[in-house]
């Protein structure tokens, strides 16, 4: 047919070009790999070196010192894929112009990703948490296993891993139950309107007695009345524990509470809903 294009004379025209061609970029693709290969193990050797060397410093905890050790992850893999671009005979001025073209496309896509890790660089410097401790953010709540650049990791007490966006945790509320080291625990009971009031507080704080993972920082153990509900007086006991006994302690003295008020003789009331019968029609 007329116009119609011959592929097989464009082959073998081309052909001996593309075979003196090849080997040359074989060699150039081979050396790309290895750079990038060497490049990427050197790189995390390096970010370790950056975490052991850094903790040694005085007042860098574990946290920062891995913050860094990721931050010169993150640089040096970026320096290693330019190497590696680099032997294969690519210009650096259009590798500059490719990446800020990138950049100003993955700006606008990648927004939320950037402003991650800027909230992780002001996460690392003003260290509002570190590893190991217990906090909340934005509802979720869990120990800090690692801060990096983009995000902030938790494991929760049912053992389940939760990711936050740094920069999620540094536009919330956090609030970090290891913060001072120690943690008041209040906890709420109710008596009857009928009970001696003065021997129900006595009652209540003598729950506390004998164990010591109670401490008498600020104060030792305070129990008051708080509130006249509805249908009971409402007891406040107030006691001192570091963070790491904070749940077990609570889970104990409602126990303790229970069975001291019985032994007492302390009533405790409950609600009583009232059912009014229906008339037939």
């Amino acid at each position: 047919m007329g116009g119609s294009v011959d592929f097989s004379s464009i082959i073998s025209d081309k052909l001996p070009a593309i075979i003196n061609w090849a080997p040359g970029f074989a060699i150039k693709l081979l050396l790309a790999l290895l750079i990038f290969i060497i490049g990427r193990m050197i790189v995390r050797k390096l970010s370790g070196a950056t975490v052991t060397g850094t903790q040694k410093i005085p007042n860098i905890d574990k946290t920062l010192a891995k913050f860094f050790g990721s931050l010169v992850a993150f640089i040096g893999l970026f320096a290693v894929i330019i190497a590696s671009l680099s032997a294969l005979n690519i210009p650096l001025g259009w590798i500059a112009t490719i990446i800020g073209a990138m950049v100003v496309a993955l700006g606008f896509a990648l927004q939320e990703s950037l402003g991650d890790m800027a909230s992780g660089v002001m996460l690392a410097f003003f260290r509002p948490y570190k590893i190991g401790d217990e906090i909340e953010i934005n509802g979720e709540r869990g120990v800090v296993k690692s801060l990096d650049i983009f995000a902030t990791t938790l494991t929760t007490v049912d053992n389940i891993e939760l990711v936050v966006g740094n920069g999620a945790a540094f536009s919330n509320k956090i609030k970090n139950y290891n913060g001072f080291g120690d943690l008041r625990l209040d906890m709420d009971f109710g008596v009857s309107y009928d009970a001696d009031l003065d021997e129900a507080i006595e009652v209540i704080k003598s729950a506390a007695d004998g164990d010591d993972r109670i401490i008498d920082r600020p104060h030792g153990p305070w129990a008051k009345v708080t509130e006249l509900g509805d249908s009971a007086v409402n007891i406040q006991l107030r006691l001192w524990c570091e963070a790491k006994n904070y749940k077990a302690i609570k889970m104990d003295m409602s126990q303790r509470v229970k069975n001291a008020l019985d032994k007492a003789g302390i009533e405790i009331p409950y609600e009583h809903c009232m059912i009014i019968p229906m008339k037939a029609k």
